[in-house]
């Protein structure tokens, strides 16, 4: 903790407050509390609503499956492909290593039993814009989340190969995760982590939101268990999740004007300006929103700063940011684009050019 905030004192410079005590009190404070939300901000500080919508959690037998070839590396774990043993379908298998020390190994249990009680519970969330959770495995040294596998990858990941979005796209994934997040927001769940790297792409286009719910309850599993890492995500943070000042379903609101940003730059946003951590304590203290790229048209800049304001009580809900224009236009360009009846032109009134004979 204290190299941590020895990193923020460094990234931001204080030598140059003066020497007088008053400035350095005050942002001395801030700096602590900048560090305690770094470790708290997603490991329980805030308990989240309960599921309400859910309906009654009925007991099935366990997942016969087989482990792959691991596919991704996380700040909590390792995800590999997995395959049920009985239909054949492909699973993404998250694996939490569990602690060994007899020390923590009490605490470790009862993290792991709460985390398969609330999986039981996810696994009856059903969206085409969610991932989907179908069960839990212990082995000895680790505990496996068996997920819906998505095969395209995640939105982080297509930036890194093909560049920042057009708008068209952008316009189609932010539509998907505004239905996605609507969805968790009633039936009572936060997402708390949206950006790129969580938000995975299948081979039609089709985006799913993924590490919602439980993974507040991985962070703190494997925690005890050394893994502290947070990189990158304070870019997405709200800033009253950086600030601690109590937080509800409208941080996740500024989480997905921060990935439209990510999607039209390939970069995430404040990323150009400052590093993970001072990024933290900007964001904090800034009154300001993350720079809205130029060349995005008024109507998704208009959104953006919808998504990114400061209040959080003034921000939009999900299902009210999918009303706005910039999310309904591809309703207007198909209409425009819908080929209409000309008098003496029958091609334009079915949409069908007769073959010349």
């Amino acid at each position: 903790m204290q190299g941590l905030l020895g990193s923020v004192r460094q990234s931001l410079d204080f030598r140059n407050l003066g020497a007088g005590g008053g400035d350095n009190g005050r942002f001395g404070g801030l700096v602590e509390k900048i560090g305690t939300s770094i470790r708290k901000s997603r490991i329980g500080l805030f308990s989240k609503p309960p599921v309400r919508a859910l309906p009654p959690v009925e007991d099935a037998p366990p997942i016969r499956w087989r482990k792959g070839e691991l596919i991704g590396c996380g700040a909590f774990g390792r995800v590999y492909m997995g395959m049920n043993l009985d239909s054949g379908e492909l699973l993404a298998v998250k694996q939490v290593l569990i602690a060994a020390s007899s020390v923590s190994k009490e605490k470790t249990q009862t993290q792991i039993r709460e985390l398969e009680e609330e999986v039981k519970l996810l696994k009856n969330l059903s969206h085409p814009n969610i991932v989907r959770y179908l069960g839990t495995a212990r082995e000895e040294d680790s505990l496996n989340i068996l997920l819906e596998f998505v095969p395209g990858g995640s939105i982080s990941s297509l930036l890194g190969k093909f560049g920042s979005f057009p708008e068209s796209v952008i316009r189609m994934y932010t539509k998907q995760l505004l239905l996605g997040l609507e969805y968790l927001h009633k039936n009572g769940i936060m997402h708390r982590d949206i950006k790129g790297a969580n938000i995975l792409v299948d081979n039609k286009g089709c985006i799913k939101l993924a590490d919602f719910g439980a993974s507040k309850k991985v962070v703190e599993l494997a925690t005890i268990n050394g893994a502290k890492s947070m990189k990158g995500t304070p870019y997405w943070m709200a800033p009253e999740v950086i600030l601690q000042t109590g937080h509800s379903f409208s941080a996740d609101i500024w989480s997905v004007g921060c990935t439209v940003i990510e999607m039209a730059t390939g970069k995430p946003p404040w990323s150009q300006q400052y590093q993970e951590v001072a990024a933290l304590f900007h964001i904090g203290t800034t009154k300001s929103h993350p720079p809205i790229p130029e060349h995005l048209s008024d109507e998704a800049k208009d959104f953006l700063l919808k998504c990114l304001q400061k209040e959080p009580h003034v921000r939009p809900t999900a299902s009210e940011m999918l009303q706005h224009p910039f999310v309904t236009a591809e309703l207007i360009d198909a209409q425009k684009l819908r080929p209409t009846s000309e008098p003496g032109n029958p091609a334009a009134a079915t949409g069908v050019v007769p073959r010349s004979l």
